[in-house]
């Protein structure tokens, strides 16, 4: 009886090391392939934006501050804050010292390109979105960031957990540089409509696209036929009234705390384009499904 409960007992130790070594094993291969992944480095392209300082630039730059939702992940007074990415707590920089740290190149190349100062893809950063910003844009918000005094603490540096390792290993979760790769630009309506195409390219394209097509349960194709006409637009961009599919509350908050400070041209200008998006969408599936 002994020797039974003896033999049992060094089976059920075999069976735990060896589960032990098998995670072990995962765990490292994981650790190991995410951080090959997080530390490639990336040829920037050449960049030529020097910031621009006057009374407009920096308040042109503020306003796409705002409308493009930078508070969002920084925080209401883009100081940093915590962003959940896959299980882990991300703090992401404080822009009112990173502003006066990094080079005009620097603050470019991390928002139009996904990149870090040292070549490697930053993690969380809508690139894919904000690669749309004209060089003046760009201008006009590093004016407006170095124009605001340095507050509170550096950000610590990211550590991914393993949640987070896996998911980018997976594909789930994207690199900056990732999503910027594999962006396609929003459909062109034409140019009496490219004001809007532009705006909501930067302002809409990290939750819905880079090409307003949607993202799976983050953020809907932006259709507005059959949804929204031009009041109720208004009263979406304006007030945070949503209706339709996807998370309404994220649509919601965003609007409130961001698209609230577009013009009523502005958002006139977007809907135009959603509309003729809209217009062109549905002229290219009635001559699909005809041939």
């Amino acid at each position: 009886m002994l020797d039974l409960i003896s033999k049992r007992f060094w089976i059920v130790i075999a069976v735990t090391l060896v589960t032990l070594a098998g995670l072990s094993l995962a765990y490292w291969r994981i650790e190991s392939r995410s951080q090959v992944l997080l530390d490639e480095r990336q040829a920037a392209a050449p960049t030529a934006v020097v910031a621009a300082t006057t009374p407009a630039a920096v308040a042109l730059g503020g306003h796409l501050v705002a409308v493009t939702a930078c508070a969002g992940c920084h925080g209401p007074n883009l100081t940093g804050g915590p962003l959940n990415v896959a299980g882990t707590q991300i703090e992401t920089p404080n822009l009112t010292i990173e502003a006066h740290r990094l080079t005009d190149a620097q603050i470019d190349r991390a928002l139009r390109q996904g990149l870090r100062p040292d070549g490697a893809s930053e993690l969380i950063m809508p690139a894919q979105a904000y690669a749309r910003f004209t060089d003046g844009e760009v201008a006009a918000i590093i004016g407006y960031l170095r124009s605001l005094p340095a507050k509170g603490a550096p950000s610590p540096a990211p550590r991914p957990g393993l949640i987070l390792r896996a998911s980018l290993l997976i594909g789930s979760v994207k690199t900056a540089r990732r999503q910027l790769a594999a962006a396609r630009p929003p459909l062109d309506a034409g140019p009496r409509v490219e004001t809007g195409r532009h705006l909501a390219a930067v302002a809409c394209g990290r939750c819905h696209g880079a090409d307003l097509g949607g993202i799976r349960d983050q953020g809907p194709d932006l259709t507005v036929r059959t949804y929204y006409d031009r009041a109720k637009f208004q009263a979406l961009i304006g007030k945070g009234e949503a209706i339709g599919e996807g998370n309404m509350q994220l649509m919601t908050d965003t609007a409130e705390a961001s698209f609230s400070h577009f013009t009523p041209a502005e958002i006139d200008s977007i809907y135009d384009y959603l509309d003729a998006r809209d217009g062109v969408l549905i002229a290219r599936a009635r001559l699909k499904n005809r041939s």
